[in-house]
């Protein structure tokens, strides 16, 4: 069923890409709603039309938006959104991804196809949202759209165009900055090779930021059950900078531009015809997934640039991990910090300090000293004294790269714990022996 609601909606691309009066009149900075046409035709006004929302749309929670929309009234030539049998159930953003999720009974096939197509066109206009997953009753997987995935133009007597997603390191190296190209339509076998030639040619786009050695070629490059093995040249490996953030963008860099295309969910990375096992800090196991995190959001005073402090490797020492956090207005800075710290998963060869099972039972500031207590957990779950020196350095990192802390101060469950290693308990800033670079 769901390959059946994805052939729909390419064909409703088509009634869009083929009618000439199709493209919504817009106003400069309007947010617009888009409603199905009441003829979807190649002919007249093709398959969707257009008014203005009347309101900052940017202002809103994500749901609050959708309730608005449907509940708006058409213009002359459209229908509502939403078939009459369905309603919200909910919508949410998620890592850039406006997660919607409708009930009801079932409709027509291109009932279903249409709502979601004026769905996604409408939410992707705000700069929060680079991917909508819609739901709709009778389907139990979601239908994941881009911009990509829309024309809105005459193409008929153009060479047929499409866009591609490429991720290229900003300047400090923290984030991907998401880049689109509009090239050539191209077959689904040429696209993998295409963009890993487009990202080892970043430099001379002017991506100088771009942290994939210069000399660097694409030997072979294949798809296989969702997974994509890209061979590389030796100088991937021998002349990639020995940093981590450096690695780490040119690592992600590779495989978050590929899992743009539905077709790859992973990607293992070849050096000379071989797997590559480790680079200068990464273990690349087989099946490097994507990583929504690294991406970077447009500046909003709801989102905290901040950083983690994990491990990768077996040396005991701790990198650092830019992360996002939203601010919710019910917890400050220092609670959400520590919180994104316990909750951190440590994916694609990260490794959380903390034990499992370690939970926040306060935290409060006394001047510039940070005093966190914990459960039990967090001695029990070590092992070893190496153990509890990681988790104990991973904390005091992390919240001393706020500014408002200087100093960390650990209890757990209300008193200062033990530790096998005593001189644990004096340590209460960082020092510059405990990262890797």
């Amino acid at each position: 069923m769901k390959k059946q609601i994805i052939c729909l909606l390419l064909a409703l691309l088509l009634f869009l890409s083929a009618c000439q009066n199709s493209t919504p009149q817009e106003t400069e900075g309007d947010f617009l709603f888009y409603y199905p046409a009441q003829d979807i035709s190649y002919q007249g006004d093709g398959a969707v039309c257009s008014q203005s929302a009347g309101f900052d749309a940017a202002a809103v929670e994500t749901e609050e938006l959708l309730l608005r929309y449907f509940a708006s009234i058409p213009p002359e030539n459209g229908v509502p959104p939403l078939p009459e049998q369905w309603n919200l159930r909910s919508a949410v953003l998620e890592n850039a991804t406006a997660v919607v999720i409708l009930q009801g009974s079932p409709a027509s096939a291109l009932e279903r196809s249409v709502s979601a197509t004026c769905i996604a066109m409408t939410l992707l206009q705000l700069d929060a949202v680079q991917r909508v997953s819609i739901t709709v009753p009778g389907e139990s997987e979601p239908l994941l759209l881009s911009e990509n995935d829309f024309f809105l133009y005459d193409t008929g007597m153009l060479p047929q165009e499409e866009m591609l997603t490429l991720y290229f390191p900003d300047a400090q190296r923290r984030y991907l900055v998401r880049e689109t190209l509009s090239v050539e339509a191209m077959s689904s076998a040429e696209k993998p090779a295409y963009i890993v030639s487009q990202l080892l040619a970043g430099r001379e786009r002017g991506q100088l930021t771009s942290c994939i050695p210069e000399g660097t070629e694409l030997l072979d490059i294949s798809v296989e059950n969702g997974i994509c093995t890209v061979d590389l040249s030796s100088e991937f490996q021998s002349e990639l900078e020995n940093s981590f953030a450096a690695e780490r963008m040119a690592v992600y860099s590779i495989v978050n531009s590929l899992t743009e295309l539905p077709e790859i969910s992973t990607v293992d990375l070849w050096v000379a015809g071989a797997p590559i096992e480790k680079l200068y800090r990464m273990e690349l196991l087989s099946g490097i997934s994507r990583d929504e995190n690294l991406i970077s959001l447009p500046a909003s005073k709801d989102l905290l640039d901040v950083t983690l402090y994990p491990t990768c490797g077996d040396d005991g020492l701790l990198v650092a991990v830019p992360q996002l956090l939203a601010l919710d207005g019910e917890h400050s800075t220092a609670e959400l910090l520590m919180q994104a710290l316990i909750a951190f998963d440590g994916t694609n060869g990260l490794q959380s300090c903390l034990p499992a099972g370690t939970k926040l039972l306060s935290l409060r500031l006394e001047g510039g000293n940070c005093v966190v207590d914990l459960t039990r957990e967090f001695l029990d779950g070590c092992a070893n004294a190496e153990e509890e020196t990681l988790a104990v350095r991973s904390i005091v990192a992390t919240m001393c790269g706020l500014p408002e802390i200087n100093t960390v101060e650990i209890l757990v469950e209300g008193i200062e714990p033990t530790f096998r290693d005593e001189t644990l308990r004096t340590i209460h800033r960082t020092a510059a022996h405990w990262f890797a670079d």
